[in-house]
């Protein structure tokens, strides 16, 4: 467990790679297709650049994908691995969830990526079975505001994430 939260730590102070970017713009993406980034998708987007060590460049990138609404189906295509396209959908559920609702611009985008899928769709199934329903922390958790109740699902998705990866290449 001691090797698992200091890959954890590592892994969180490490700019994203170039797939971990394109996954994060493709997330991203979806708080845009409503028509507006709220306040609190902002607020979340900001702090998961702070705390996964966004580069500078990486940060002008995702500015300049805000401005207007990106092509979240192109991006997501781009996303070669099937981890990683998990968990797009885990973190899209976060995203799209943040501002307290599920729009119906958001809940279509999804669609056209798992329609997208083709037969591939089954290997997402348990994923997208879950986009619909508002995410709620662990059993014993709680948050003080939606911000940090949203951030901890985040940290909470990306923990599984990185322990999934140590446990494929182990």
């Amino acid at each position: 467990m001691q090797e698992l939260l200091e890959q954890i730590e590592y892994q969180s102070a490490q700019a994203p790679s170039d797939m971990g970017l394109t996954l994060w713009r493709a997330v991203f993406s979806l708080a845009h297709v409503d028509g507006a980034i709220s306040e609190e998708e902002r607020d979340l987007i900001d702090q998961v650049m702070e705390i996964f060590s966004f580069t500078d460049t990486q940060r002008k990138k995702i500015a300049e994908d805000l401005q207007s609404a990106g092509n979240t189906l192109g991006l997501f295509q781009e996303i070669e691995l099937p981890l990683y396209r998990s968990q797009f959908f885990r973190l899209a559920r976060i995203v799209i969830w943040c501002d307290g609702l599920l729009h119906e611009n958001e809940l279509a985008v999804i669609e056209t990526i798992r329609k997208s899928l083709g037969d591939d769709v089954i290997d997402y199934a348990s994923d997208l079975r879950w986009i619909a329903r508002k995410p709620d922390l662990p059993m014993g958790e709680s948050a003080q505001s939606p911000e940090e109740e949203m951030m901890k699902h985040i940290i909470y998705q990306m923990i599984s994430f990185y322990e999934q990866q140590e446990s494929e290449h182990s």
